[in-house]
């Protein structure tokens, strides 16, 4: 796989890239729910992503199969102990070249969006889970179909210039468990 790209200036979106993206929101989002432990995992499920350093720590990274072989979603949780407030404002990975933070938002009329944002917030003491409806991180054309037991390296970069390298396995989208809570429209 190649080495994650750093520094690197973004590729322009093209209309398969978002067709791509819709269409993966509109399959591996959807997935049912199961029932998760406190990480987010299926009970007796293969163990998820997990990295710490200094006051941040990543939790529960995993990659849905997908259903589309050019682009995958990954979800995780990211606890920030620290005394300030920081942010997620990057992300690169070994499995393609091109990774976004995204979100998704209801419009007016009910249905979902999905958009790409700068960052993705972590309250100071608090943790922000990246799940199916809310934050994620979308990896988009794969120049290699993620299957079942592989594995995607990923490193995060937060606001205050630190990084965060995490293993995140992927497993079947039946594993759902990514951890559904009510934030009061806050991730």
């Amino acid at each position: 796989m190649p080495l994650p790209r750093h520094g690197a200036a973004p590729r322009p979106r093209t209309t398969a890239t978002a067709a791509l993206a819709a269409l993966l929101l509109a399959t591996a989002c959807g997935a049912p729910d199961a029932p998760a432990d406190a990480a987010g995992a299926d009970p007796g499920a293969e163990p998820r992503g997990h990295a710490a350093a200094g006051d941040l720590e990543v939790t529960g990274a995993w990659v849905p199969e997908p259903a589309n072989p050019e682009i995958a979603v990954l979800y995780l949780e990211v606890s920030n102990a620290a005394d300030e407030d920081t942010a997620i404002t990057g992300v690169s990975t070994g499995a393609s070249p091109d990774a976004d933070l995204c979100s998704t938002e209801t419009t007016g009329s009910g249905a979902s969006r999905m958009r790409v944002v700068e960052e993705i917030p972590v309250a100071a003491g608090g943790a922000t889970e990246l799940v199916d409806g809310g934050y994620h991180i979308m990896v988009n054309d794969l120049p290699e179909p993620l299957e079942e037991g592989d594995e995607v390296a990923v490193t995060l970069t937060f606001a205050e210039g630190s990084e965060l390298e995490v293993t995140a396995p992927v497993q079947p989208m039946a594993a759902g468990g990514a951890p559904v809570t009510d934030h009061g429209g806050h991730h």
